[in-house]
């Protein structure tokens, strides 16, 4: 009777024992995530109030360079330019728009409409004949080292945001705005640091201050 060869059935057994050495090795990493994710949940409410407590502080920020621009900027008047009758009011609020408002690749030689999306360009301003309103000199992608200049972001086609676009204005009030739009005498008055950071303080009709608004 043929003998089994011992050999074999030992390279068997350390297959086996391999593989349950490997299965206990996975169940073991498992049980390690279960504690890991048992800890995360344990935590959950300590991150959420850390995630909440960041965006309180990002919006605290915001609101102080908001203030500080108000309190130590410079005090300039830009001419409000006529938008479209529909776009003018939104609600509550006055849509505003600047001759320097759009730019094109006479500005900028290397403007690119497309790639330029969401680009930081800066917009140098010189005084008017009036010595009280400013005006566009010079766009440019680098910021000015002299000067008084704007800091906007180029959105949608050609447009370019400065944060000073809206105004909100009491019920009644609107009327008046859009009179004055229409007949070029709107000015907007705005607070500009250093930076090129504009704040809209309040509109002016025919350089003086009409019925009560609030910029945003």
């Amino acid at each position: 009777m043929e003998q089994p060869y011992i050999g074999d059935s030992e390279e068997k057994y350390n297959m086996v024992n391999t593989a349950i050495q490997q299965t206990d090795s996975k169940l073991a990493g498992l049980g390690s995530l279960d504690v890991l994710f048992g800890r995360l949940k344990g935590n959950e409410r300590i991150l959420l109030l850390a995630g909440v407590g960041f965006q309180v502080v990002v919006l605290l920020a915001m609101i102080m360079m908001h203030f500080a621009t108000l309190l130590t900027g410079d005090t300039i008047l830009l001419r409000v330019v006529p938008v479209d009758p529909r776009d003018l009011f939104r609600g509550d609020y006055v849509i505003l728009s600047y001759d320097f408002s759009r730019i094109s690749p006479e500005d900028i030689p290397d403007f690119n409409s497309y790639n330029d999306q969401g680009r930081t360009v800066y917009v140098t301003i010189v005084p008017e004949a009036d010595e009280k309103h400013w005006e566009a000199s010079k766009f440019s992608f680098q910021k000015p080292s002299t000067g008084k200049f704007l800091r906007g972001q180029i959105s949608g086609w050609n447009q370019i945001k400065f944060g000073i676009e809206s105004y909100f204005v009491q019920e009644g009030e609107g009327l008046q705005y859009e009179e004055a739009a229409r007949e070029k005498k709107l000015s907007a008055q705005i607070a500009l640091d250093g930076n090129g950071k504009a704040v809209l303080k309040r509109l002016m009709i025919d350089e003086h201050p009409p019925t009560k608004g609030r910029g945003r």
